[in-house]
């Protein structure tokens, strides 16, 4: 993100939430909050943002999303860049689980797998929305957000989202399979750089250009 910065361009940002409590009822995985670590992470995180002049944090409707994004505001009031919190979106959320008893049963059944499953197509529609949707969804949301700041030096938005929210947007878009590069950790994410006529979505030291 950094880099980017330096560039002159907007930036934005879909990361996962910081750490949080083990999710006990996989069809309810909403419940599960923050840890005591996760907060100190990200307000940590907030406050290595010095790069940023201006930051506006969006999230999930999920609360631990949340308790993120008000974290990260914290850490960056410290280093006297503008913040603004934007509220929840549902594109960052877990609106594509049509039947949640179900998501949470295959989840459960499948672990790891059941992201290559989906992102395979393998997956019931009536059960969840495809990959490819949820992460066509995300990009247009930021794209429409990063259009709001085009003329505003040294901008960055987050946006806090779930592990396999990022994980679809991080195969879709940028090319990288979860079995190749590893499962998304707290507060890990894809960048995108705004560039005149379309975004470079960035993730480590791989990148592609969307038009």
């Amino acid at each position: 993100m950094r880099n980017e910065a330096r560039s002159g361009h907007p930036v934005a940002a879909v990361l996962r939430h910081a750490a949080r409590h083990a999710i006990t009822d996989p069809a309810h995985p909403e419940l599960a909050v923050l840890t005591e670590e996760g907060h100190a992470a990200a307000e940590a995180f907030g406050a290595a943002l010095g790069d940023f002049a201006r930051v506006r944090l969006f999230f999930s409707p999920v609360l631990r999303c949340q308790q993120t994004a008000e974290g990260i505001a914290r850490g960056v009031r410290r280093t006297g860049a503008t913040v603004e919190i934007h509220g929840a979106h549902e594109s960052l959320g877990i609106g594509y689980t049509r039947d949640r008893d179900e998501f949470g049963r295959l989840f459960e059944l499948h672990g790891e797998h059941f992201v290559r499953l989906w992102c395979g197509g393998e997956l019931p529609a009536a059960v969840i929305d495809s990959a490819d949707r949820c992460a066509s969804d995300i990009l247009a949301h930021i794209r429409e957000r990063l259009a709001e700041v085009t003329s505003t030096p040294r901008a960055l938005d987050l946006h806090v989202s779930h592990d396999i929210n990022i994980m679809a947007v991080r195969e879709q878009l940028v090319g990288l399979r979860h079995e190749d590069v590893g499962w998304l950790n707290f507060l890990d994410g894809v960048a995108f750089g705004w560039r005149e006529g379309g975004l470079r979505a960035i993730y480590r030291e791989r990148h592609r250009e969307l038009a």
